[in-house]
Order: structure tokens, then sequence, then C-alpha cells
């Protein structure tokens, strides 16, 4: 059947994956313990992209897959791939050790597989000592037999075949010339590898392209998606490292103290913030956690009951001091990159759910509407709709930095936002020299909103409010939401990052960098 469609492949390679395996990957650069856990990014970017048709992952999935426990990582792998919710092909690679147990895992196989009317022709070839890679004879005539002439046809290998690669390690195949004769008789359009962890762009060679994927487990930690269009190709790389240029700094990154967490943990998410190109981030604790109990916080008993947060400090029953000491600490341990907020309502009276001598320690103040205290009218959507707004007024009037997630509130009550209270709500935040916070943890920003506050003259807040560890350091989609609402290149002249001042010295002020 001839394809009247693109075809649009999801390429992985080189993940190097440890973890339940009993082994020690010896090379720094390698970050295999994150394996795992690049791969749960990735499923979760690819949901946000155009819809793809595959996913092609290419070989080294793990360090030493002959390591006691390594089957277990595959396992685990298989999970997080299987979240992609995109048919999977599997090659694999010199340190995968048993390529037939590899596949077992992923319930693959080696051979022709018919995608979208495209031919894609995966190989498991076999390695000698010295991790020397050759096709054999048998799958030269497999390749032979899939020759189409009505749709093209996709070869997919860990080693690369062309173009050849100056090294004393054998990174192509070593048959590589009667391969591409292979490719070239067969009428391949497109030849995939992984394996050199840098990566190489495309190659035209006698009518074959081929394309070398960049290893996951290496910075700026890669992917690539690749379009095939009859015999056009087209490739475009990602990472999961953000664009140093941009110096995002992400203001909303939770801790182990959330009750909310699912095992994130300070220290971890500063070095994962370096190592995924950030210029900073703010641990930001919701106050209410750490004043009262879960079931006081869930309750919203914390906004309900104003003397609560004063009466816990009386009696020695909330975490705010240990918490504040150990993230001063952190913060002068990274003074250049840490800083130091709160999460923040307003409670019953029109107070800040924060006592002032903890106030003051803080670098800013992360304002939200989680709940509307129990004095506001819920009992009609009109009537919520002021109250909200109400609420919201009173909030960004305190003295708040940032209003983070400003409509996720009707998100969590399963309405749809108030778009009538956009633009007034820009014109708010820009009166009080507010940011407001592009926010994707259990919400889509509404773009419309985002594009009022650009016209107001808003400054643009990052925050991750990342609750587990995928979601640290991931803007990927605050950079797409930006593009959408018509955001100027320059993003030193929309985004927040807080200033390198003495804590709640600015209570206001911004610090924008220079481009």
């Amino acid at each position: 059947m001839r394809p009247q469609l693109p075809l649009r492949l999801a390429l992985l390679a080189d993940l190097h994956y440890v973890n339940a395996a009993v082994h020690a990957c010896t090379i720094p650069e390698r970050h295999a313990s994150l394996g795992r856990e690049f791969v749960r990014r990735v499923a979760n970017r690819l949901q946000r992209m155009q819809p793809l048709d595959a996913m092609v992952l290419l070989g080294d999935l793990t360090d030493n897959g002959g390591a006691s426990g390594a089957d277990i990582d595959l396992e685990d792998l298989k999970a997080e791939v299987e979240k992609a919710k995109l048919p999977v092909l599997v090659v694999p690679g010199n340190h995968d050790a048993d390529a037939d147990r590899l596949l077992s895992v992923f319930g693959g196989r080696s051979g022709l597989h018919e995608v979208k009317g495209y031919g894609l022709m995966t190989f498991a070839d076999r390695y000698a000592a010295g991790d020397v890679s050759t096709r054999s004879e048998e799958h030269l005539r497999v390749l032979a037999a899939a020759k189409r002439e009505d749709s093209p046809l996709l070869a997919f290998q860990h080693n690369p075949v062309y173009p050849p690669i100056a090294s004393s390690y054998p990174y192509n195949l070593a048959n590589a010339h009667e391969v591409m004769e292979a490719y070239r008789q067969a009428g391949v359009v497109l030849s995939v590898s992984g394996h050199y962890h840098a990566g190489l762009p495309l190659h035209e060679h006698e009518g074959v392209q081929y394309l070398t994927c960049p290893a996951l487990c290496e910075s700026p930690f890669p992917f690539l998606t690749v379009t095939v269009d009859g015999n056009k190709v087209s490739v475009e790389e990602h990472a999961l490292r953000m664009d140093p240029r941009h110096a995002i700094v992400d203001i909303h990154a939770h801790t182990e103290y959330a009750y909310c967490g699912d095992g994130v943990d300070a220290h971890t998410t500063v070095e994962k913030s370096k190592l995924l190109g950030l210029a900073g981030v703010t641990l930001t604790e919701h106050s209410g956690q750490l004043y009262c109990s879960a079931e006081d916080f869930w309750s919203a008993r914390f906004l309900n009951e104003p003397g609560l947060l004063r009466r816990q400090r009386a009696q020695r029953l909330d975490r705010m001091p240990r918490y504040l000491r150990e993230m001063q600490r952190l913060r002068a341990e990274n003074s250049d990159f840490v800083r130091l907020a709160m999460e923040v309502e307003l409670d019953l009276e029109g107070n800040l759910t924060l006592l002032d001598e903890d106030r003051e320690v803080l670098d800013l103040l992360v304002g939200a509407v989680h709940w509307l205290p129990d004095n506001v009218d819920t009992s009609t959507r009109a009537t919520t709709v002021r109250g909200f707004m109400r609420t919201t007024e009173g909030l960004v009037a305190s003295g708040i930095d940032v209003l983070a997630h400003p409509f996720r509130y009707f998100r969590r009550s399963s309405e749809a936002a108030p778009t009538e209270l956009y633009r007034p709500m820009a014109q708010l935040l820009a009166a009080h020299g507010v940011a407001a916070e592009v926010n994707y943890h259990t919400n889509e920003p509404e773009v419309e909103f985002f594009a009022m506050c650009l016209d107001e003259g808003v400054k643009i807040a990052f925050g991750s409010d990342s609750h587990s560890p995928e979601e640290v350091g991931e803007f990927f989609p605050h950079l797409q939401l930006l593009h959408r609402a018509g955001a100027p290149p320059d993003r030193n002249e929309i985004l927040y990052r807080p200033g390198a001042h003495s804590p709640r010295e600015k209570p206001h002020s911004v610090e924008v960098l220079p481009p």
C-alpha cells in the first residue's frame, strides 16, 4: 500500500539505564540512573507535540544488560515507554547483552514492520569481541526480500552505517559497505542508528539518507522526531535540558515537606535544575502545610479558623522553623542559584496564611487560590466568580510577587475558567506589579489570558510547580505557550526573575537581565 500521509517517528537512543542492575556505570557523562525518568519526560513531552505514529528505541537501553537485575530495569523502561501510547520498535545494542531477552521484554521482534503504509525494518546485529558488529548474510537476505516498489522502506539498527566515523573504537558496522549496497538495492529511503553518542545529522549517499540519533543519557539529553513523506525526510532535535540562553528561573518548586509531594526533595531539585539548564530555582512550599497537619490543610481549616497558625507556633506543633532552617542552609550553599519562597493564601479575615516573623526570611511570596474561604458565597456560578475575584484582589494587594496558576481553581472545580475575568485580572496584576505564573501542574493555562497579560505589561513567571521528579526543570510547554500568546523573541522583556537581593528587601523588585 502506497502511503498517503507522512510518517512521524520519535527516536530515542542510548539510555544506558542502571537502577536495579548490580552494576555501576563508570562514565560520569552518562546519567545512567536517570534513564527511566528521562523516558518518562520524553513521553510527557511527546503528548504535547504533533501526533506521532511510532517510537523507535535504538539500543543500549541498559548499561550492562548482562548484570543481575538488568531485566528489572528493562521492565521499568517498558512501563515508561508505554505511557507514550505509541507502537514501539526496538533494536538491541552492544550494552544490552541478550538481544532476544530485550526484544521479549518489549514484545518486539526483528524484521519488517508495517506502520501507516511504510515498511520499517529493524535489525538485531550480533557483536563479537571488542564490540565489533557485523550484519549477517541472513539479515541481508531478509532485507532483500523486503524490497517493495509501492511504499518507502526504512532501516533501523544500533551501529551507524554511514558516514564512516574515524575512531579506534568500532562505531560503524564492520561490513558497512556491503550493508549500504544492500540498502541501495532494496530502495531504503532512510537508515537510522544510535551508538555514536554525539549523533550525526542526515547524510545522503546514493539515494539513501543516513541518520544517527544522539544519546539520551548525555547532556543536553536529546531525542529526535523524524517525518518521512514519501522519499522526503525531515528531522527535528529536541532536548530535555533547557536552552541556557532562555535563562529560565523556576519560581515554584516543591520539596519533601509537601504533603502532596511524590518523590521530590529540595537538594535533588536544586542539582537537577542545574543539570537541566535553568538559571535558578525557587523552593516554594505551601505555608498551610508547614503550619498545620495534613488534615487541617486539606480541610482548609488553616484558611477558615483565624488564629490557628499562631496557636500551632505557640504549641511548637508546626514544621515551619525546621523547614526554614534547612532551606536557608541550602540557599546559602547555592547563593547565586537558589531562592526561597512561600506559597500563601488569603484566610477568612483577609490575612495571608503566613506569620510575620517567617515572612522576613523569604525572597518572594507566591500567592494562590486553592479554596475560597467559608465566608464566600459559592451557591451559584455568578457568586463563585465574584468571590474568586474578590479573594484574588485581596491576595494580589497583600504584597505577593507572583500569582500562581491564576485560574486553576476553576479547573480543579471541573468548571470553565471565567473568560470575562481575563482582562480585569491582567489589569489587576499590572496595577500591583505582580507577575502571572505559567503553570502546567494538573493545569492547562489559558493562552488568551496570558496574551492579555503581555498586552498589559504583566511579567510572566515560569513555575514547574514540581511535585514529582520528572516535573523539575521541564518548561517546554511554558515556552510553547509564550509563542502561542504572541510573546516577543526577546524573553528578557517579559519574564519575571527574582532579583538577587536580601530576603524581602525589595518585595516587588524584578531583575531584567541584559539580552
